[in-house]
């Protein structure tokens, strides 16, 4: 069984190193689709591809990032048609598998009696030690995530132009579809390393970007509901051990 990791990207230089490093120790392809790119992405996965399974396409992203002029269903439908395994995982750039993802895979995906995983899913909140957690009104963060499922089994994404949604065949749930559960987490770096809050990404207020102090403010408390988190008390990844070591040594020698 064969595994194609998908994925769209924009502007990801921070991410896009660490990505494939880590997908790549148990991908069989890594699926990419540039969006138009000025940061050097490109030509980092380019420098990637000599070592890696990656396919690289070119898919103008339309439109402002992160409002109703994207087009990022179509991008992602469109990863999924160039998928080639057995099983497809639609990872995104900023999320990193656990290191025991490896070795459990070959068991998922030999199984005959489920089409569809997900797994928990791991949000840090201003820093890689500080975990966002679910509170009343505002219950999308630290879930479990749906994040691959059997190809042939019509899988696609709903019209929607950002924050895109799966659906089965003809419009059906995906809850239809037999379902298993993994205990490997997924971990969301998106608000913890790089620039953390990109251009237009504040889409729902949670943080305080006009400090004077010019960085975001990540204590800040929106109408409405509470931004409840607790620290990180678990082990990276090993490539973002790695990446924070780096950092840290970069930070002692400035």
């Amino acid at each position: 069984m064969k595994l194609s990791v998908i994925v769209p990207v924009l502007n990801e230089i921070t991410f896009i190193p660490l990505y494939i490093e880590s997908a790549s120790r148990y991908a069989d392809e890594i699926i990419i689709a540039d969006g138009g790119s000025t940061d050097g992405t490109i030509e980092e996965i380019e420098r990637l591809q000599q070592r890696y399974a990656i396919r690289l396409f070119h898919v103008q992203q339309s439109g402002l990032p992160y409002t109703e002029d994207w087009n990022e269903s179509v991008v992602r439908n469109f990863l999924i048609d160039q998928a080639q395994g057995d099983w497809i995982m639609n990872l995104d750039v900023d999320e990193m598998m656990d290191d025991r993802f490896a070795e459990v895979l070959p068991e998922l995906l030999n199984r005959q009696d489920v089409d569809i995983y997900q797994f928990p899913f791991v949000n840090f909140w201003g820093d890689p030690w500080t975990i966002r957690i679910n509170s009343p009104g505002d219950e999308r963060w630290s879930n479990d995530i749906t994040r691959m499922w059997r190809a042939g089994q019509g899988i696609r994404y709903r019209d929607e132009k950002h924050h895109c949604t799966l659906e089965a065949a003809e419009g059906r749930s995906i809850w239809s579809i037999p379902r298993g559960r993994s205990d490997v987490n997924v971990y969301h770096y998106h608000y913890a390393l790089g620039n953390k809050i990109k251009f237009n990404d504040n889409r729902r207020g949670d943080v305080n970007v006009q400090t004077s102090a010019g960085q975001p403010d990540w204590c800040f408390k929106p109408e409405g509901y509470d931004i409840v988190t607790k620290p990180y008390e678990g082990q990276h990844p090993e490539v973002i051990r790695s990446y924070l070591i780096r950092q840290e040594g970069s930070a002692t020698s400035e």
